[in-house]
């Protein structure tokens, strides 16, 4: 079994200071909100700065403001879009997000890879408050203290998802078959991604992502299959794949998965149920 995924085009490469903005009406935006005493700090995420983007992709930052500046703001204020002059179909050059500190502070107990993953290669381009980095650092780290369960949660995921799906089978429901099968490639996915105790990336970037993480081929065959060819046979072959991954992490519930399914109804654990079961 062999990767589908097509060789990846060269990006433009990676943009991580001011100067390297190239974009006129992007860079006059962000050296205006740096100059703004209510601006605490700017980070550049997303493509550009992991020099993934296309040569005409727009640049993806962060705003930290006051307190009081962000109170002040009708929320779909908070999300800034630039588009290219003159140009149709229009092309967004710039894509802005203005928080506060307090949407920082929430982000770090958020579950939600969305959350964490755009921080990780994130650059700082201006800090009046002296603390961005620090917040780009806790937010980008993967929570040692639980991975284990939550990659429990994502395997059972995976697995009662391909349950439903062979009882649908049987039933002659195929698009409630072909929903599940769908849902336990996801969930493998994710658990993958757990295993390397990283946050996932938005899944338009798996390919780029999974190639500078070098995850090995055989897993990856089995992922992209899952995917690709969503069938019972190919799901089943996921669950065992990522049954060894779990063993060979040392996830010892993995072999116990009847009573891991129990433990997740004592009221004690909810809340990390909650927490690692949005897929």
């Amino acid at each position: 079994m062999t990767s589908t995924s097509a060789p990846l085009r060269a990006g433009t490469p990676a943009v991580r200071s001011l100067d390297q903005i190239h974009e006129p009406a992007v860079r006059a935006a962000l050296d205006e909100y740096i100059a703004n005493p209510e601006t605490l700090g700017l980070l550049l995420c997303g493509s550009r700065v992991l020099g993934w983007a296309e040569t005409d992709g727009d640049y993806d930052a962060f705003v930290v403001v006051t307190r009081e500046r962000y109170r002040s703001l009708p929320a779909e204020a908070t999300l800034v879009r630039l588009y290219a002059e003159g140009e149709a179909p229009r092309r967004m050059i710039g894509d802005f997000s203005i928080f506060s500190e307090d949407v920082l502070e929430e982000s770090l107990r958020s579950p939600l890879d969305i959350d964490h993953w755009p921080y990780a290669d994130a650059v700082v381009l201006a800090d009046r408050s002296g603390r961005l980095e620090e917040w780009r650092l806790r937010l980008a780290a993967f929570p040692e203290e639980g991975w284990k369960e939550r990659a429990m949660h994502q395997y059972l995921n995976l697995a009662i998802a391909l349950h439903y799906a062979v009882i649908d089978d049987v039933r002659g429901f195929a698009a409630d078959r072909q929903m599940n099968l769908f849902r336990a490639g996801l969930a493998g996915i994710h658990l993958w991604f757990t295993l390397r105790k990283r946050w996932a990336p938005p899944l338009k970037w798996w390919t780029r992502e999974v190639d500078r993480l070098e995850i090995r081929p055989d897993t990856r065959a089995v992922l992209e299959g899952a995917v690709l060819t969503p069938t019972i046979e190919m799901a089943t072959h996921l669950r065992e794949h990522m049954k060894h991954e779990l063993r060979h992490a040392g996830v010892s519930e993995v072999d116990d998965t009847v009573g891991a399914f129990a433990r997740t109804f004592v009221p004690e654990r909810r809340a990390s149920v909650y927490r690692d079961s949005y897929l």
